[in-house]
């Protein structure tokens, strides 16, 4: 079985961020024109009226973004729309079936695989880590006998962000790590806290998960992936980039960052991933990642049991988001609506995907940017558009 394509993070705190994308997102300062170009799919045969949905998408070109796509899935029918560049240099239009990075949401693709592997009793989401990887995570106030696989799933471990170690520097877009250098960053900072006593988002947890899943099954968390997500949901789009740092073929966008306001644009489309690892170094499309949360939300992908587990939550009250479960949140609208699914920013490229409950209602959502954080988010009048009831 081939990996696809043996084919990230404006500082390392924002490049492969999850839970600050959804109202306070990192946003590029490119100012583009958010009418240089349109392209709506030909598989527009939904009733709904999406004119608030291209107004949203719109109004987040105005935040500075190059350019934008999406696509959604109603009750089997698909609608799709892209503004903006794809190419600041040659002002390609943004495309609605091009590759992206996807940051993280890789953590849920992890997450459903760790559960899988729970639902196969090959794991128990209460095991310690230290049963799993003995003395992997000790000293500096750590002790893996008292993280359990759900807190690390969950970000209640306390395990440190990694992003926030000194001594390594992210934004080199053609170095490589291996996972095991990264979780060692990560717990050469103190914790957080007490396991168990609070939240805090931790990138370092679900390296650690690629770790764990390796020492199960045998396979890598990528050969997992594929073979348990990827090939069986026919995701052809679907891409785990090892340290390869190409996005395959010539269909995407070229990826932007501008760190701070000071800084030139730059073009980051070629970035090793390595050091985002099963924490969010994947590439998908919108396409594929509708099929993936459809199938996920809808029961295809876990048993009941373990499904009822991701989907069993922890309180965050921060970044927008309500409550985080097993490497998925849910978003309440201020309409009612419940949304389940992740954000993911990594160098070049910030992404939504997610749908409601059973599946059948799902949208993803790309830009070709990663900017600052605490800026207005691009994703959050698009959701209020989508799932207006």
């Amino acid at each position: 079985m081939k990996i696809r394509s043996q084919i990230t993070f404006a500082s390392l705190a924002l490049l492969i961020t999850g839970s600050s994308l959804l109202y306070s997102s990192p946003t590029s300062f490119v100012r583009a024109k958010p009418t240089q170009n349109v392209s709506s799919s030909l598989q527009t045969t939904t009733q709904r009226d999406h004119n608030p949905v291209k107004q949203a998408m719109h109004d987040a070109l105005q935040l500075g973004f190059p350019g934008i796509l999406a696509k959604t899935s109603e009750g089997g029918e698909t609608w799709a729309y892209a503004t903006g560049v794809a190419n600041l240099s040659t002002k390609k239009p943004m495309e609605t079936d091009f590759r992206f990075r996807i940051g993280s949401v890789t953590k849920t693709f992890t997450a459903t695989v760790v559960l899988q592997l729970a639902g196969e009793n090959r794991l128990n989401l209460d095991d310690s880590i230290d049963k799993w990887l003995p003395g992997f995570i000790q000293g500096n106030g750590y002790n893996g006998k008292q993280i359990t696989i759900r807190q690390i799933l969950n970000h209640t471990s306390g395990i440190a962000e990694y992003s926030r170690f000194k001594g390594a520097d992210f934004m080199d877009t053609k170095k490589s790590y291996t996972a095991e250098e990264i979780v060692k960053m990560g717990i050469s900072l103190p914790p957080d806290f007490v396991p168990g006593k609070g939240w805090s988002y931790s990138n370092t947890g679900y390296v650690l998960l690629g770790i764990l899943i390796e020492k199960i099954t045998g396979n890598s968390y990528a050969e997992e992936i594929e073979n348990r997500i990827i090939e069986p949901l026919e995701l052809s789009d679907t891409f785990l980039p090892g340290n390869s740092n190409v996005i395959p073929g010539t269909k995407h966008a070229r990826g932007y960052s501008q760190p701070d306001e000071a800084s030139e644009i730059k073009d980051v489309t070629y970035y090793n991933p390595s050091a985002c690892s099963s924490a969010g170094d994947m590439i998908s499309t919108a396409d594929d990642l509708n099929k993936f949360f459809s199938s996920l939300l809808g029961g295809k992908l876990l048993k009941e049991q373990p499904l009822k587990q991701m989907l069993t939550t922890v309180p965050v009250g921060k970044g927008g988001i309500d409550r985080y479960g097993l490497g998925i949140f849910e978003t309440k609208l201020p309409n009612g609506v419940s949304v389940w699914g992740h954000t993911g920013g990594i160098l070049g490229f910030s992404t939504f995907a997610g749908g409601t409950l059973r599946g059948k209602h799902t949208l993803a959502v790309s830009l070709n940017s990663l900017g600052r954080d605490n800026s207005p988010s691009p994703f959050k009048n698009i959701l209020l558009a989508e799932f207006s009831k």
